[in-house]
């Protein structure tokens, strides 16, 4: 009998130990969005593709073109951005020279990164997790093992 019993709290541990242990925290964490609004078009301006072919070893003249071009129309700076990024096929002076000429328009727009509003991402949700199938399910067990050991007692005998 108590062998059975034995078994059974056995099985019932390894049953509570297939219990995935993420309660406390996310086995996951959410994606965060990485960018405050939706995603733009950055695709490059002919303008600036132009400027990257003319002067393959970049220098202060390509540096001021980049910044004449920002400053004449700042819709491209964002395709510049994603250009200095993705493209694999400018040199570290290019890429040098697109910065420092960005940088040189985006001072003469006046756009400080000061004056931009902080992105918070909202807290992560919390999802509650249902205790009741666990209460029940100890129960049950509870139950069970009660059960067993009531009911198939060995009853013996007594001789008077």
């Amino acid at each position: 009998m108590l062998r059975f019993l034995i078994g059974i709290v056995g099985c019932v541990a390894m049953l509570v130990a297939q219990v995935p242990s993420g309660f406390a925290q996310q086995a996951a964490s959410p994606v965060q969005p990485a960018a405050m609004g939706p995603a733009q078009d950055a695709t490059p301006g002919p303008a600036i593709l132009e400027a990257f072919k003319a002067y393959p070893k970049g220098g202060n003249e390509l540096s001021k073109l980049i910044e004449d071009l920002i400053v004449s129309d700042p819709q491209l700076a964002p395709g510049l951005a994603r250009h200095l990024q993705t493209a694999t096929g400018l040199s570290k002076e290019q890429k040098q020279a697109a910065f420092q000429g960005l940088a040189a328009a985006l001072n003469r727009l006046q756009i400080r990164a000061a004056d931009m509003p902080i992105y918070k991402a909202p807290p992560p949700v919390v999802e509650e997790f249902p205790w009741w199938p666990v209460v029940l399910g100890a129960l049950i067990v509870g139950g069970g093992i009660a059960c067993v050991a009531l009911c198939f007692e060995d009853k013996v005998p007594v001789s008077p």
